[in-house]
């Protein structure tokens, strides 16, 4: 069902889109502002055309619907009456044959989702199925019957295979033997009587030493009818497998509906009821002997439920539940799964309907197995008090931490010795208690630390005391130094006393090889007392010096940092890191070279790799670099003009990483764009772009001519010149001519174009849908 109202609500949108008249663009539609008239002549139309869920998308997204548009429809949709979804209901039928077990399984109780009927998730939770078990093995003592279907299997001297059905009459017909009467036999009984009557046919079948060998299998099993009658959400006559339970067809018609019993259900076999199933005895005690085999004809029938009770509260399960008569609230509690940890024993609560009005009764835990119920209570639990009696907590600076128990005469030094005693970093000038007073304001209590500790005060607390004792770290900011530039872990690190210019080196793991250890700069604040005083400068600037091997000597590495210093390990001036560039293509020597100048160009790389080859096309040569900014970019060069000039403005300096490609000489023109036949072209020496694209068969009719340009193989581009008489761009070897399209514009004939297309793809697709069916 699910899946057909999806199937409906995309091809309703699709149809809304296709057939408005009023849009020239459907990613403009706004669905919210659709009238529901015009949804349901949609929806109609949709039908009739009879297209499929895939040739409406797919009609839409050619057309240009977002996905927002489908999920705004599916809404819209939703929102109508739910009238609207029983003309597309697949259940008309009352029988329902084994194969049709999976469409069912997709029918649910809409009552129990909304009330939550303890049971009910049995025969509305898609991942748990009641289906009938078709390839088991068959028992021993299994019933033949009429439909029934034998598989009997011939081995040994003689060899072969009888497939046949217990006929109306009760029997089997073997060829060459005749009729065999086995219904009412069980599979071992009826095994034995065939196998006996085939030794008419295969004589060394019998014996002390038998050389023909028989077998007896179930092939299809007979099916079986069976009626459900009563408060079913789908009552009927049902056809089913012979294997089939209770719970499968209750799964199959969809169970109880909301006035029926799931504890009370009636199994009639022969005009005798021949058990009475408690689903409860599944769901509570994982009991499945109710739960037993149908035969044929049986009748299950479910009545009215004759008492129900709700659940809300402090419950592991809280729903709807049916109580039989005689059934405690302990009963209940037992079927609600018990109480949460959390829950309030001394007090449940029952709401009870009365005449006069509502009553409350309050049940202790010892009353609940001898407090009955009736219909319509409502039991109720509520969470205990999180408050604590005798709690008293400790945080800062002892070695654990946390909440302790308070009891009477409990004392400050008591609670720090449970704690585990003081940090040595525990600041001794001042602690603080914040005690609860009886209309749960708070007052602060201080108090010497060192006191408490030594034994020369002590405090008497109480229940709920909060005790805070900080460390010296707290209260002052942490002191730090910040090492960077030059060194192989810059970061801030923490200052110590008497840390030097060589700790802070090697804590940030020593110089790079780059560093320039005579220059080193120590960027520090102002002292306390300068600060204090007004004027420009904000900082102090020290120059050091360092050995590279960090040892430990009578020189500037021995400098003691302050908090707060900031030191900058500078480059070395001249200090590069090796650079590489490399060339390809038509040269000598092509590979990765080392620039060792910065002064080094192009020339000089072509020089290095030995100069280019004879078949070396200077005109099509690039130049490929990268940068942090642009990232790898194409560098359009005239190679040509740097080997006649070298050292000129063309002649670029290299950068690390850059590759320049000398191609091949190149034969051949590409021409492509809005022209009629876009193909290479042989290169004719002296001819314009506009040579090259009548070869190509000229322009098409959407052409941007004066857009037309010429893309070297160098990079470099040619635009076409002129505003009457146009100047179409040179061509070289390698050469590409690109012919752009115009932009379409946009008016009421390109949107009655649009329209016409639109209906024309329905129209096609309707006659499609039509002609498959016919």
């Amino acid at each position: 069902m699910k899946h057909l109202l999806s199937s409906i609500l995309t091809l309703i949108l699709c149809t809304v889109m296709l057939l408005s008249v009023h849009a020239q663009d459907v990613k403009k539609i706004d669905i919210k502002s659709l009238t529901q008239s015009e949804i349901e002549k949609a929806q109609k139309a949709m039908i009739d055309a009879g297209l499929s869920e895939e040739e409406a998308i797919k009609l839409a997204r050619q057309r240009g619907a977002t996905e927002q548009q489908i999920n705004e429809m599916r809404q819209r949709l939703s929102e109508q009456d739910t009238s609207r979804r029983n003309m597309y209901n697949l259940y008309e039928e009352p029988e329902i044959l084994p194969e049709q077990d999976t469409i069912n399984s997709q029918r649910t109780s809409e009552f129990a989702k909304e009330l939550k009927v303890f049971g009910a998730y049995l025969f509305n939770n898609e991942n748990l199925t009641f289906e009938p078990q078709l390839n088991i093995q068959t028992p021993k003592n299994y019933e033949i019957g009429y439909g029934d279907q034998l598989l009997i299997q011939i081995w040994g001297n003689s060899q072969n295979t009888y497939q046949l059905r217990v006929n109306n009459n009760g029997q089997i017909v073997i060829p060459d033997l005749g009729p065999i009467y086995v219904a009412g036999l069980n599979f071992e009984e009826a095994e034995k009587k065939i196998i006996k009557n085939l030794t008419a046919i295969y004589a060394d079948m019998g014996g002390d030493n038998p050389g023909t060998f028989a077998q007896l299998d179930m092939g299809q099993l007979r099916s079986i009818r069976v009626n459900l009658l009563g408060e079913v959400v789908t009552p009927g006559t049902y056809t089913l497998p012979v294997t089939a339970t209770v719970f499968n067809a209750l799964y199959l018609s969809g169970g109880p509906n909301e006035i029926g019993s799931f504890r009370n259900i009636k199994v009639i076999r022969n005009n005798k009821i021949e058990k009475l199933v408690d689903i409860y005895n599944l769901l509570v005690n994982a009991d499945p002997t109710d739960n037993i085999t149908l035969k044929d004809g049986d009748i299950i029938f479910i009545p009215p439920v004759e008492k129900h009770v709700m659940v809300n509260g402090e419950f592991k399960r809280n729903g709807i539940f049916e109580i039989k008569e005689g059934e405690m609230l302990s009963d209940l509690v037992r079927f609600a799964g018990g109480f949460k940890a959390q829950a309030f024993l001394g007090n449940t609560q029952i709401v009870r309907q009365a005449q006069q009005g509502q009553q409350i009764i309050d049940v202790t835990y010892e009353q609940l197995s001898t407090t009955p119920l009736v219909k319509g209570d409502t039991i109720q639990n509520t969470l205990i008090t999180d408050r604590f009696e005798n709690r008293v907590s400790i945080e800062g600076a002892v070695y654990h931490p946390g909440e302790y128990e308070w009891t009477e005469g409990l004392t400050l030094a008591q609670l720090i010795k449970k704690a585990d005693k003081l940090l040595p970093e525990a600041f001794k000038g001042r602690g603080l208690i914040t005690r609860y007073n009886s209309d749960r304001t708070t007052s602060a209590i201080a108090f010497d630390v060192e006191d408490i500790s030594s034994g020369k005060q002590n405090i008497l607390l109480k229940p709920d005391d909060e005790v805070l004792i900080k460390t010296h770290f707290d209260l002052k900011e942490q002191p730090y130094i910040t090492v960077n530039g030059e060194v192989l872990e810059p970061g801030p690190f923490n200052w110590s006393n008497n840390m030097t210019l060589g700790d802070a080196i090697f804590l940030a793991g020593g110089l790079t090889e780059g560093a320039d250890s005579t220059f080193i700069e120590i960027a520090r604040r102002l002292s306390y007392s300068d600060a204090s005083i007004l004027s420009d400068t904000i900082g102090h600037v020290i120059i050091a010096n360092i050995s590279r091997g960090l040892q430990l000597g009578k020189n500037d590495a021995e400098m003691i940092l302050h908090p707060w210093d900031q030191v900058s390990v500078r480059t070395a001036p001249n200090f590069r890191q090796n650079t590489t560039a490399f060339v390809s293509g038509e040269v000598v020597y092509a590979g990765a070279y080392a620039i060792t100048n910065k002064q080094m160009r192009i020339s000089d790389l072509v020089r290095l790799a030995g100069g280019y080859t004879p078949r070396a096309y200077l005109e099509g040569a690039t130049l490929e670099r990268f940068s942090e900014e642009l990232g790898a970019e194409q560098v359009a060069i005239n190679l040509d003009a740097i080997i006649d000039d070298p050292g000129n403005d063309k002649d670029l300096l290299l950068k690390d990483g850059d590759r320049l490609n000398i191609p091949e000489f190149m034969q051949t023109v590409k021409i492509i764009g809005s022209v009629q036949n876009p193909y290479s072209i042989t290169y004719e020496s002296g001819r314009s772009a506009k040579y090259y694209i009548n070869r190509s068969g000229g322009f098409q009719a959407q052409a941007n001519k004066k857009k037309t340009y010429v893309q070297y193989p160098n990079g470099e581009t040619a635009v076409t010149k002129g505003f009457i008489v146009k100047r179409y761009p040179r061509v070289t070897p390698g050469s590409m001519v690109v012919v752009p399209e115009k932009q379409e514009k946009q008016g009421n004939q390109g949107a009655w174009l649009a329209i016409a297309s639109t209906m024309a793809s329905l129209a096609v697709s309707i006659a499609t849908i039509i002609n498959i069916t016919n």
